[in-house]
């Protein structure tokens, strides 16, 4: 039986406009036609961990406008159910993510409706799993860990320092390198840390229990690789799989994720995951 997940976090839509050179301070520059992208960490992770077999429920909120229809339709072709996403009167939150040709950019977010983050209580209480991320009020993640029964998953992105009281309702913590040393090394609970395409380290209670090499592709888009992470190592671990081998599977996730372009077009589903780790093997 597929693992039910609860996603309680950011719906955003992600408007991308290349150019030559980034603007410097009062500058304007001319930019090729601009494209928009479902995203938002909670979304993201949403659509990673349907495509890796969860039954998975997303809680959040969208304007009611075309960019929150837009991801809306998004999360639902994923098989993400949207019933309990709310639309509340305030614009859709948005990213402007501004690339220069060479690779560098600049990005822009405005909150919007991710302010008016809800969930539903009898969901995250009936979930095998529930994963927040820091795109939504501290407020909202907080009861989200009181009324969590199953295994409560916190992407501590982007880093932010995490109360005492939010510290005690933790079982598993995601975090990449820099996210792990802002927050100054939290020992408590089960701690991943991802470092790109170097090893990921698992910590329980400050040891280390599990390690796992992330194998080598020729990537071409790296955006949504962590939240591909989160979304396989969460509906893995919550299936019953070890520590280990949901580090396993998660990596070879985030490596396939980065082999197309896009967030949530490039997320890899279960069996192609599967057929991955197995090729690897013989």
């Amino acid at each position: 039986m597929a693992p039910r997940i609860a996603v309680v976090g950011s719906i955003n839509a992600d408007l991308v406009v290349q150019m030559p050179t980034l603007p410097g301070r009062g500058e304007t520059v001319s930019s090729a036609e601009p494209a928009w992208f479902p995203g938002g960490k909670g979304a993201n992770q949403a659509v990673a961990a349907a495509r890796m077999g969860g039954d998975v429920s997303m809680f959040g909120a969208v304007g009611t406008d075309e960019p929150g229809q837009m991801c809306l339709t998004a999360l639902t072709q994923s098989g993400v159910a949207v019933d309990s996403v709310q639309k509340v009167a305030s614009p859709t939150s948005t990213a402007l993510v501004m690339v220069e040709h060479s690779g560098e950019n600049q990005i822009v977010v405005a909150d919007g409706a991710n302010q008016f983050a809800s969930f539903d209580s009898d969901a995250v209480a009936s979930a095998d799993a529930v994963i927040v991320q820091f795109e939504i009020p501290e407020s909202v993640i907080v009861e989200v860990g009181k009324t969590a029964n199953g295994i409560f998953c916190v992407n501590a992105a982007p880093v932010r320092e995490i109360s005492d009281e939010l510290s005690g309702l933790i079982d598993v913590l995601i975090v990449n390198e820099h996210e792990f040393a802002q927050l100054g090394k939290p020992s408590s609970g089960l701690v991943i840390v991802t470092a790109g395409a170097a090893e990921v380290v698992a910590y329980e209670n400050g040891e280390v229990v599990a390690k796992s090499q992330p194998p080598k592709v020729d990537a071409i888009d790296t955006v949504g690789a962590g939240d591909t992470f989160v979304g396989a190592f969460v509906v893995a671990y919550a299936s019953g799989k070890s520590v280990s081998d949901s580090l396993d599977v998660a990596c070879a996730a985030s490596a396939l994720s980065t082999l197309k372009l896009g967030a949530q077009s490039g997320m890899p589903t279960a069996s192609e995951v599967t057929e991955f780790l197995t090729s690897k093997t013989t």
